[in-house]
Formats: C-alpha cells, sequence, structure tokens
C-alpha cells in the first residue's frame, strides 16, 4: 500500500467515478483501479461497489470507514512534511507572549542611539 493509493482511493469516494479520479490525477482509468485492487487486497475487504450496468459507483460500510481514517492519515501526512520542510531550513521559530516578546526584544531592530557630545 502506498499513499498514492490512498490519496486516489479519497477522491474516489467523493467524486465516484474512475474516469473523472484518472482525469485529476493525470493517470489512467485503470491506475484508479488498480489502486483500489490493491487496498481491497490488503485489508481484505470490498471498499467500493461497481455497478458496471448502470455505471454507479457506491462506497461500502468498510469503504466509509477508511476513507474516514485516509482523511485523518493525509492531514497527519501534510502536517509532517510542513515540519520537515521547516526542520530542513535551519531556522527555529518559536512564540512568545507579546508582553514577554515586548520586553525581551524591545530593543531588536531598532536603530543605534547616536551619542551626543554635550
Amino acid at each position: 500500500m502506498n499513499t498514492r493509493d490512498l490519496a486516489y482511493f479519497a477522491a474516489l469516494t467523493k467524486v465516484k467515478n474512475f474516469s473523472q479520479v484518472a482525469h485529476q490525477f493525470g493517470v489512467t482509468q485503470p491506475t484508479i483501479t488498480m489502486a483500489l485492487k490493491r487496498l481491497e487486497a490488503h485489508f481484505g475487504i470490498q471498499l467500493i461497489d461497481r455497478d458496471q450496468s448502470h455505471g454507479q459507483v457506491t462506497v461500502t460500510p468498510a469503504g466509509v470507514v477508511l476513507a474516514s481514517h485516509v482523511r485523518v492519515i493525509t492531514a497527519e501526512l501534510a502536517a509532517a512534511e510542513a515540519e520537515l520542510a521547516r526542520a530542513r531550513s535551519g531556522k527555529i521559530r518559536f512564540g512568545l507572549p507579546p508582553i514577554i516578546g515586548n520586553f525581551l526584544f524591545s530593543n531588536a531592530g531598532a536603530a543605534p542611539h547616536a551619542s551626543r557630545a554635550d
């Protein structure tokens, strides 16, 4: 199982059309079908009902359960990618309440004062 299969599945549960999902991801319709077959084989349960005579796609109860988990998984992956991108930047970011930040850094960025000769 790979994350791309999960993305295809999530889109399929929303759009309910193999061809439209394939077009959305820029792949062929058999790519979406194979991804679904891999997921169904991995979990050992049917996730989508395909009524080819009427051209309808229905998400099974197991598919609904997986779809809810896929939303959480993809959100967590996006958060991890963002955190790792920040880690690669080498910058450390931290937050302070405004009152403490203003106290500690009130002169940060201020132009140095010129001394006057009286």
